[in-house]
């Protein structure tokens, strides 16, 4: 890259190539500052999961536990969390969005769920900024979801930044497909397993908005286990012994912004889990992604509040 960069992070410009004394490394495709590159540069966990020959690995954020695809030998950053550096431009999604609130209620309650803040408190434009990027992140992964895969990670080009994808270059997204257990990278939805025969009823992912879409809560041997999907996902918690105590239906938008309130506000799920709690739990819950013990109290309608329990239509 040519002299003249701004560091994505805080604006300041930065000159030469990178890894210099002038420039930092750059990292999750975009020019760091010094500075800015040494905040993040223990912020994620190389997890080791996917097939050394893929020649990328899933990492985890320390912060947020938020998973992320990258290159081995590359450096990246949090989809979702920014920093106290993050400012400028790289505030202005979560600006734009803070705008939007006062005549959007229910957009408002969900950024508020988010940021943890009262009805009366201000939300920082840092947090809605990752309201932005979460909510973008569970959108894109959920493009490449079909029934019968667990564990999404990514790498959304532009986060945790814009709010947005930007670019189409990415490391991929990969999964794990339950029938077999393996890794495998998704190349979108209705893509079956390379190795397992096709199944019928895979879900194809619906772009529109208001398409309806379920929230659900499992418990199974002291973890609850929370998530997103349609019929069949929650069927197939149930085959696995899993006991069902809550599945809300609402808009996609709403289940995708839910989703990533738990996510935000469980950050017990970010705690990996010993091995033994990992073996007894059903194979539908993968790696135990938003995962968390009965300790921790969940209420879907807390994060859906007009969403309509639908748990009779699956004999609650």
């Amino acid at each position: 890259m040519s002299d003249g960069f701004a560091c994505v992070n805080c604006g300041d410009t930065v000159h030469g190539r990178a890894n210099t004394r002038r420039r930092g490394p750059d990292i999750a495709w975009y020019a760091h500052c010094p500075p800015c590159a040494a905040l993040v540069a223990d912020q994620m966990e190389p997890l080791g999961v996917l097939p050394a020959e893929s020649g990328v690995d899933i990492h985890r954020c320390r912060g947020c536990g938020n998973h992320r695809i990258c290159r081995k030998g590359w450096r990246t950053r949090c989809h979702i969390c920014l920093d106290e550096r993050s400012s400028g431009s790289a505030l202005d999604s979560g600006r734009e969005l803070l705008s939007r609130l006062s005549a959007e209620p229910a957009l408002a309650h969900q950024v508020r769920q988010f940021a943890d803040v009262a009805t009366d408190d201000a939300v920082s434009p840092r947090a809605a900024a990752e309201f932005r990027a979460a909510v973008a992140l569970g959108n894109d992964l959920d493009r490449r979801r079909g029934d019968g895969w667990t564990d999404l990670a990514g790498d959304v080009h532009g986060l945790p930044w814009f709010g947005q994808r930007r670019q189409p270059m990415s490391h991929g997204t990969w999964g794990v497909h339950l029938r077999c257990g393996s890794w495998q990278r998704l190349t979108g939805p209705g893509k079956g397993c390379v190795t397992c025969p096709p199944e019928a009823g895979d879900r194809s992912f619906a772009a529109l908005r208001d398409t309806p879409y379920l929230l659900y809560l499992f418990r199974h041997r002291g973890l609850l286990k929370f998530g997103v999907g349609g019929m069949p996902r929650v069927r197939e918690h149930l085959r696995g012994g899993a006991e069902l105590l809550e599945v809300v239906e609402g808009r996609h938008a709403d289940v995708i912004a839910a989703e990533a309130i738990l996510k935000r506000r469980k950050r017990e799920a970010a705690k990996p889990l010993r091995e033994w709690r990992k073996r007894r739990m059903p194979t539908s819950f993968g790696r135990g992604t938003e995962v968390v013990r009965t300790r921790v109290r969940i209420r879907l309608t807390d994060v859906l509040p007009d969403g309509v329990d639908v748990s009779d239509r699956f004999g609650r």
